[in-house]
């Protein structure tokens, strides 16, 4: 029994683990996002970070929300509801199930490792900076509507 919960726990993980990050969604949860997209939400965020970024890859997200930070040293592909909203959608991808996290999880994201009260900066929520939207749509990263109107909290917190 021990063997066969060590070898499909071996074989999820490397199923799951690409070059690129780990892109792939465990459940189904998230089909729709694939269908409409034609990729994982993994995948929208991690190129979007690459923009500006080129050696960001996406990892196993943190099961406690945020499921990752903004700390990268240009902030503008992260410093966003919109990077934000796509990495729980990632984290809810990668276990397989909706998440929902509290109040102040976005600015949880947005601080990072920094002293508390402050964030990546400047802060942009409902858009991209209008040259990570060029940039965007200049590499064909497709984000779907809702993401920009809908996927926001000013109370910071995530329901999916």
């Amino acid at each position: 029994m021990l063997r066969f919960l060590f070898s499909t726990f071996f074989s999820t993980f490397f199923l799951l683990a690409h070059a690129d990050g780990i892109v792939d969604c465990l459940g189904t949860e998230l089909d729709w996002y694939k269908t409409k997209v034609g990729e994982t939400p993994c995948t929208t965020y991690e190129r979007l970070r690459q923009i500006c970024n080129p050696s960001f890859e996406t990892g196993i997200m943190h099961t406690n929300a945020p499921p990752d930070t903004c700390m990268d040293e240009f902030g503008d592909c992260c410093c966003n509801s919109v990077a934000f909203a796509l990495s729980m959608f990632c984290l809810a991808c990668q276990q397989g199930k909706g998440i929902d996290a509290g109040a102040g999880t976005y600015q949880l994201y947005l601080q990072g490792s920094r002293p508390s009260g402050h964030s990546c900066s400047p802060v942009v929520n409902r858009s991209l900076p209008t040259h990570i939207e060029d940039a965007v749509c200049d590499q064909g990263i497709k984000i779907i509507d809702d993401i920009y109107s809908r996927t926001f909290w000013a109370t910071g917190a995530w329901i999916l």
